[in-house]
């Protein structure tokens, strides 16, 4: 496991909109962007799937997640890692207490951060 550094969960808290990628077991990628993505702690990020289709079945299919952040002063950063896709427990629970009512909240994603990047370099 890679830790986010602290400069990428403020670049992460600044916004409220994410770019995700996803690729599918024939390589083709899906990119969408994303309102429900927040840091639970240095190593996990929560994302609520509130209307996922392609994005969903890639996330199943092989657990592999990216997306990036941008911060005016540092660049970009990129974030990767293996995901869980969960209809049940705790961070379920907190899906279903953090995205609004009318919205389907039918699983978390939780990311499991591998590797941070700044641009090429690699930050974990």
């Amino acid at each position: 496991m890679a830790k986010l550094p602290k400069m990428v969960k403020d670049a992460i808290d600044r916004h409220d909109v994410f770019p995700i990628a996803t690729c599918g077991q024939d390589g083709t990628p899906n990119l969408v962007y994303i309102k429900f993505l927040k840091v639970i702690d240095d190593e996990t990020v929560l994302i609520a799937d509130n209307r996922f289709s392609k994005t969903r079945k890639n996330i199943q299919n092989t657990q592999k997640l990216a997306f990036v952040v941008r911060d005016e002063e540092k660049g970009s950063f990129q974030i990767k890692g293996s995901t869980e896709w969960l209809t049940t427990g705790p961070m379920f629970d907190e899906v279903q207490e953090w995205v609004p009512d009318r919205l389907p909240r039918v699983a978390a994603v939780v990311l499991h951060v591998e590797q941070v990047y700044n641009g090429a370099d690699q930050l974990a």
